[in-house]
């Protein structure tokens, strides 16, 4: 049985993947994607840390949806940005190539996997799924697309 806090994050995580799918994306679709890469962020942080039930693995991701999302977010690829892998100061290292499209496409396809976990009754595996990969994969793709659509298109409007 999911908790109210599970059940929220399945809700923005069904409500995202619907806006990477649907069409179109809206008028200023850059502060959408800002938007909705805070609410999953924020929704995650609120997520328990728990393991699977099993270990059946993700399901295949319906090919359609992943073609609609494609196209829709194809929008933003080419939205370069500078982002350091490891931001530790101490380190000397140089910048790499960050890009919104690719971004948000990995976010989409982490978030859909656990969706659809969760949508098959999978709950434990679904958040097992979003919180880990919130830690080591979506979570660094959506930090990194939010910084730069608010520094490429959200404040260059003031």
């Amino acid at each position: 049985m999911a908790s109210l806090i599970e059940k929220s994050f399945a809700g923005v995580a069904e409500e995202f993947c619907a806006w990477c799918e649907g069409s179109p994306l809206g008028e200023d679709a850059a502060a959408t994607a800002a938007m909705w890469l805070s609410k999953l962020y924020a929704a995650a942080l609120a997520l328990p840390e728990t393991e699977p039930d099993d270990e059946d693995g993700l399901p295949d991701l319906p090919e359609d949806a992943i073609a609609k999302a494609r196209s829709n977010l194809a929008r933003f690829n080419g939205m370069y940005y500078r982002e350091f892998f490891d931001p530790d100061p101490a380190l000397d290292e140089e910048p790499v190539m960050g890009d919104v499209g690719d971004d948000l496409l990995d976010t989409y396809k982490d978030i859909k996997a656990g969706s659809l976990l969760f949508q098959q009754g999978a709950v434990a595996e679904a958040l097992w799924h979003w919180s880990f990969m919130h830690r080591v994969h979506w979570g660094r793709h959506a930090v990194g697309a939010l910084y730069a659509l608010h520094c490429l298109s959200v404040a260059s409007r003031a």
